[in-house]
């Protein structure tokens, strides 16, 4: 048999006229792109029982292959979203910057009737202070988001580290501030340090790393515990050693969610859960004045003007607002009687002077960060950039849920601030970095598209010539050419 005739070739005789449209329309139809590297399934995440059964219709896009240089790997940020016209990354930007904006305006509301108490009676200390780490805030956020997120991989651990030592040095004479009982602070000048609030995004960042390793990837409860629980565990006591129980349970949250992404089995995820649901029982009960605002959280009015003040005077403001609000900048309670107007109880001036439309609204952007979040995070085929994504989602919208439960008496109060809306540095900041790494993810990491969905654009050849001896699927000899 002559090598004309071999399996693939073309059937001698046929003529294949290059001319004409439907010559090219066959000639495309059967001679595809070659990708920069063949494609293979995307394995099942949820469970052991299905690990070993591929996701139908999904195809993992070329940009991520393995031997593409480092700095090459990240996506077109140019390129549409497949299956829509708006990326999951221009949502969670402009989700951002609008509540962002809608925090600026709450804290200046505020800051003109809380600068009223200050010493020096400076209305416009909080909304100036505010602004100023808004703005930086963006800075570091836009830098966070240029930079690759695999290169934080290495400092996960050591953040843990000096996070932790950290913790323990607000408790050191002279160096450690304290305010409202607690010691949270370190004195760095004009400027103040919160460990805690650090301490976020360094067990995000090591959450990230000690879940998306092959031994944790077995979906196994201890391979995903160890040694995960005990940085967990670690880093909560020594915040509750702080007295600040909020942060903690925000922790608790955000590593809840991290575990259920990285495919914890459901029994065992609601096993965990109940744990940490009767650990925080037991730090409610463990302190008086823990105690005191759990009985104001299930009875309000049975004490208004004590342990109940606070929640009661909340309550006031919401519904002063009645369904449209009183007005921007019209709010009687930020006058000192809501107790910390520009920080936690801020969501009740919002509901004061934008009504409840005002609060539908505030939630229905946090809803929008959470889908947009989610969604970036699905997409992503690394375990580590999927887990980093979830886990800075769940950070801000757990943060933010635990906070609008507590001013609207579903949850007791706990000191947590509302993110982007709360007059609050530190808390500010690490909001923004937590969103440029998820830009960063959205950026750099490997997706995952639908079949469906038209391809990202791939490098290929010239196609005017087209390989006739490929036309039936043939594989190519070396030495022949394209005619």
């Amino acid at each position: 048999m002559s090598r004309r005739h071999v399996e693939g070739s073309r059937p001698p005789g046929e003529r294949r006229d290059r001319d004409t449209a439907s010559g090219w329309e066959d000639a495309l139809r059967h001679e595809r792109p070659r990708p920069l590297r063949p494609e293979r399934p995307l394995r099942h995440k949820s469970g052991p029982a299905s690990r070993s059964k591929p996701l139908e219709g999904l195809r993992v896009t070329p940009r991520d292959a393995p031997d593409v240089p480092f700095e090459d790997r990240r996506s077109d940020h140019g390129d549409a979203e497949p299956g829509g016209w708006i990326k999951h990354d221009q949502i969670l930007v402009g989700v951002s910057l609008a509540l962002l904006v809608m925090g600026l305006v709450m804290v200046f509301s505020v800051s003109t009737a809380v600068g009223l108490f200050r010493e020096d009676g400076d209305l416009f200390f909080y909304a100036r202070q505010q602004t100023l780490v808004a703005c930086a805030g963006l800075v570091i956020m836009l830098i966070v988001s240029r930079l690759d997120y695999r290169r934080f991989r290495m400092l996960s651990l050591v953040g843990v580290v000096g996070t932790c030592a950290l913790l323990l040095v607000v408790h050191v004479p002279r160096v450690g501030l304290e305010a409202g009982g607690a010691s949270r602070w370190i004195g760095l000048g004009p400027l103040s340090l919160q460990p805690s609030e650090l301490a976020k995004l360094a067990v995000i960042l090591a959450a990230a790393h000690l879940l998306a390793t092959r031994r944790a990837r077995s979906g196994a409860f201890e391979d995903l515990m160890w040694p995960l629980g005990i940085v967990v565990a670690a880093v909560c006591g020594l915040i509750l050693m702080q007295r600040d129980l909020g942060t903690a349970l925000v922790i608790g949250v955000t590593t809840m969610g991290m575990l259920w992404v990285a495919g914890m089995r459901a029994r065992d995820w609601l096993g965990l859960g109940l744990a940490g649901l009767a650990l925080t029982l037991v730090a409610i009960f463990a302190e008086d004045y823990r105690r005191e605002r759990f009985l104001a959280f299930l009875q309000p009015f049975a004490d208004p003007q004590d342990s109940g003040f606070q929640i009661v005077q909340s309550f006031i403001a919401l519904g002063s607002g009645g369904w449209f609000g009183v007005g921007p900048g019209l709010s009687v309670q930020k006058f000192s009687y809501l107790p910390e107007a520009h920080t936690d109880m801020i969501l009740a001036v919002l509901g004061e002077e934008w009504g409840l439309v005002g609060v539908i609204v505030l939630a229905a952007l946090f809803v929008a960060f959470a889908i947009s979040g989610v969604l970036l995070a699905l997409r992503c085929r690394d375990p580590f950039g999927r887990l980093l994504a979830a886990g800075c989602t769940f950070l801000v919208v757990g943060q933010a849920a635990v906070n609008m439960g507590g001013v609207m008496g579903a949850l007791p109060l706990t000191g947590v601030p509302l993110p982007f809306i709360s007059y609050g540095r530190m808390n500010l900041l690490v909001v923004l970095v937590a969103v440029g790494l998820m830009l960063s993810v959205a950026r750099f990491g490997p997706i995952v598209v639908a079949s469906g969905a038209h391809p990202q654009p791939l490098e290929t050849a010239d196609v005017t010539h087209i390989d006739s001896r490929r036309r039936y699927g043939g594989s190519r000899r070396s030495g022949s050419r394209d005619r």
